[in-house]
């Protein structure tokens, strides 16, 4: 029996030579970097930014083009892709027109994605021919690019501080290209 305690015996010392040579160690491992904060999801609001200005239509089939100055701020560190721009025109609680400028025509323009935290100032060119209204909605929609979250943001009306008249037929805008 002496022959097998020694045996076990000296099977519990490399046991535990192996598992104290395995616990200490001269080499500081840093601890992995944090991960990057999630995206927000973006947060986007619209207001007027000046002067409604009215021209002729140069475009046949409608009036009146209406240079729309519309400020759009994103505020929560997310970026969006605008994907509508639409004016609702409306007389005694009826809607009597709608325009609305797709995805297509703002990509176009130059004005597809707003990016986080950015603060800027779009010119939007609306034609239409009602001269009887007593409301105007100005819709803006958009899609997140974190998660494709689709929404609307309202541009109040009354945040446009005047409208001017100007006789000059409203062909293009200053650049980018109309919309």
């Amino acid at each position: 029996m002496s022959a097998i305690r020694r045996k076990l015996a000296l099977a519990q010392a490399v046991v535990l030579a192996l598992v104290l040579g395995a616990c200490g160690s001269d080499t500081i491992t840093p601890p992995p970097p944090p991960p990057p904060p999630p995206v927000p999801p973006a947060t986007i609001t619209a207001t007027g930014a000046g002067v409604l200005v009215l021209h002729p239509s140069l475009d046949p089939t409608f009036a009146v083009a209406m240079e729309t100055p519309i400020r759009m701020t994103e505020t929560t560190g997310g970026t969006a892709d605008w994907s509508f721009a639409r004016m609702q025109i409306f007389q005694s609680g009826q809607e009597i027109e709608r325009v609305e400028l797709g995805a297509s025509v703002i990509a176009a323009a130059g004005y597809h994605r707003i990016t986080a935290n950015s603060n800027d100032v779009y010119s939007v060119l609306f034609r239409f021919n009602s001269s009887a209204f007593d409301r105007i909605d100005i819709t803006l929609g958009f899609g997140d690019v974190k998660d494709g979250r689709k929404f609307t943001v309202l541009v109040p009306f009354g945040s446009f501080i005047d409208v001017d008249l100007n006789l000059t037929p409203l062909k293009y805008r200053h650049s980018p290209d109309p919309l």
